[in-house]
């Protein structure tokens, strides 16, 4: 029999990828459909299509996704992967995006016919022939309605992890009700993408109960009952709320419980094995969490046009500018409304916070072209030449731009200097006389703001142990090398020894496809224990295992790649910038920063 692989897709707003992995967590395999260029029929752009003018309606066709699978199918079949030797798969979705089935859909689903492709045989499975994309911001008014119910901003995020946002599931769904009723009274489930790509994996009939984590982005799930908000479902879908309760069923606790095996359309179409079993799917958002495996108090920097902000907790810590997950692999013990846990044995309950800022790489670009004539040599050695070098190079300037008004602080705006080591006197200045300190000062005030926000979702004044490092301005050396210093941490990256030219290199997979096949792979070594009757094996945390698997892997490398230089403590991570000598100057910096952005805050008002 052939060792066994383990495959994780990817439904994004942009494509549906695969990646191909072995059981020591080798990404053997990677392909993709791209919607725009391959399905071009549907005359998407970016993904999406746009609503009239000034809607601020952003949706796809509801059939783009089944069309991409049936295409990435006949790739993996034409690139020769092993699908027989798959024995687990799960799937990563685009957060928010919900999924409108019909009353025909179990029947559909339960009758596939593996001679012909999935969109043409499940046409009439959905009551929507749309999904709502996260970039959707037409439901101001449903915002409103849910921010009522719930009584303020506070009251609905410390109840959903999240105040009121245009774009997430529950103001989506009741504008469906408000616009749609018709389509909404003939809607028998509500999916999110995860889910529906859990539903199609299975085709056994049954629409898949969505994952937990990725209900915390739908301003429904009561965090702190975990069960469907009362309050919320009224707001969303009236008087009724047994009948939308109904539309969303039952919500996975266990991130690693098989819910399926892989459907007979799969088995007798491409040759799949009917021992692989589905894990429930998750969020884009979480299943990049879980690519890097991040232990409490870790974080992921995702550093790109806007920022994103990942902060690994065990404590519920809501508030209104960002959002609270449920951590997406963990053995939670079942709500009132989930599913049963199957006899492994429960962990304590862990979480993520996520903070998303409009003025990321916009920001940092326009003060590179503003001052240093587009050049990021020029940006890097202006900031590099004013690091501090000693605790006592208590930093004096910062800046925010606010190019776009922001999520954090919310509605943000303008441009704000700052000069002074007085918060309160500190002089406003349009521009600092030193240009280099404009480098500097933007990349300290951003990841000053990224300690001081984590370290309050961590309840510790030190903020992150490690964060890690991804997008295009965490290829940036200065950019890494100042955020080890403010935020007083590590600054890493996941990493892989390349055979071929004998050196460790930034792992090039795509993480959302990658973290949910861990997910897969860690479900698949769960049931196979609990099959033998081994229930402290079935209960393994999803940790506990990854970092099982990555230690046999280091012990198993050869001996130049455990001798190279860079080579990492931990198998698969690498740190790309330390705390430097001057990092002990922003210690005492946090609340003068602080105090100088509440100023900020109040001129822009």
């Amino acid at each position: 029999m052939p060792p066994p692989l383990f495959l994780g897709l990817d439904c994004s707003t942009q494509a549906l990828k695969a990646s191909l992995l072995s059981a020591e967590l080798a990404v053997l395999g990677e392909l993709e459909v791209r919607f725009d260029a391959d399905l071009p029929a549907h005359g998407t752009r970016g993904g999406v299509l746009h609503g009239p003018e000034g809607s601020g309606e952003v949706f796809s066709p509801v059939l783009q996704p089944l069309e991409a699978l049936d295409l990435l199918l006949e790739r993996i079949a034409a690139a020769g992967w092993d699908v027989g030797a798959v024995r687990a798969v799960s799937a990563a979705g685009q957060q928010h995006a919900t999924v409108y089935w019909s009353s025909e859909a179990p029947r559909l689903l339960g009758a596939l016919d593996a001679g012909g492709p999935l969109a043409q045989q499940l046409a009439r499975a959905f009551s929507r022939d749309i999904i709502p994309n996260w970039q959707d911001s037409s439901t101001a008014a449903e915002c409103a309605a849910l921010t009522a119910a719930l009584g303020s901003a506070d009251g609905l995020a410390d109840a959903t992890g999240s105040s009121a946002h245009r774009r997430f599931s529950g103001a989506q769904i009741a504008k469906f009700l408000r616009v749609h009723p018709q389509a909404y009274a003939d809607t028998a489930r509500i999916s999110l993408v995860s889910s529906l790509m859990t539903t199609l994996l299975c085709a056994d009939g049954e629409v898949k109960g969505i994952d937990e984590s990725d209900a915390c982005g739908m301003n429904l799930w009561d965090m702190r009952r975990r069960v469907w908000s009362e309050q919320a479902l009224a707001a969303v879908g009236g008087a009724d709320t047994a009948a939308l309760r109904s539309k969303l069923g039952l919500v996975e606790t266990d991130g690693g419980r098989v819910v399926g095996h892989i459907g007979k359309w799969f088995t007798q179409r491409y040759g799949f094995s009917p021992e692989c079993v589905v894990l429930p799917g998750t969020g884009d958002n979480p299943a990049t969490f879980l690519s890097l495996v991040l232990r409490e108090s870790e974080g992921l920097l995702s550093l790109g046009t806007s920022d994103v902000v990942m902060v690994s907790t065990a404590a519920y810590t809501p508030h209104p500018e960002y959002h609270a997950f449920f951590h997406p692999a963990q053995i939670a013990p079942p709500s009132a409304d989930g599913a049963a846990v199957d006899g492994a044995q429960p962990g304590p309950l862990r979480y993520f916070n996520m903070l998303v800022y409009k003025n990321g790489s916009l920001a940092r670009e326009h003060v590179r072209d503003k001052y240093f004539a587009s050049s990021w040599q020029r940006f890097n050695d202006g900031a590099e030449r004013l690091r501090p070098k000693s605790a006592a190079d208590v930093p004096s300037r910062t800046a925010f731009w606010w190019l776009l008004p922001d999520i954090i602080p919310a509605n943000a705006h303008g441009v704000h200097k700052y000069e002074g080591q007085d918060a309160d006197t500190a002089a406003e200045v349009d521009a600092f006389a030193d240009a280099d300190a404009e480098a500097l000062a933007i990349l300290e005030s951003q990841m000053l703001n990224y300690r001081s926000r984590s370290a309050a979702i961590l309840g510790s004044p030190a903020g992150l142990s490690r964060a890690y490092v991804a997008g295009g301005a965490g290829k940036n050396p200065t950019i890494c090398a100042v955020a080890a210093d403010v935020l007083a941490c590590p600054v890493s990256k996941a990493v892989e020894w390349d055979g071929d030219s004998s050196q460790w290199a930034e792992a090039g997979w795509n993480a959302c496809s990658v973290g949910v096949a861990y997910k897969a792979r860690w479900g698949w070594e769960r049931e196979v224990a609990r099959q033998k009757g081994d229930h402290a094996r079935a209960s393994i945390g999803f940790d506990e295992l990854i970092a099982e698997i990555r230690r046999a892997r280091r012990a198993a490398l050869p001996a130049d790649a455990l001798a190279a230089a860079d080579a990492p403590d931990d198998e698969g991570v690498a740190n790309v910038a330390l705390p430097g000598p001057g990092a002990g100057a922003y210690d005492d910096a946090v609340g003068w920063w602080q105090a100088l952005e509440g100023r900020a805050l109040a001129a822009g008002n």
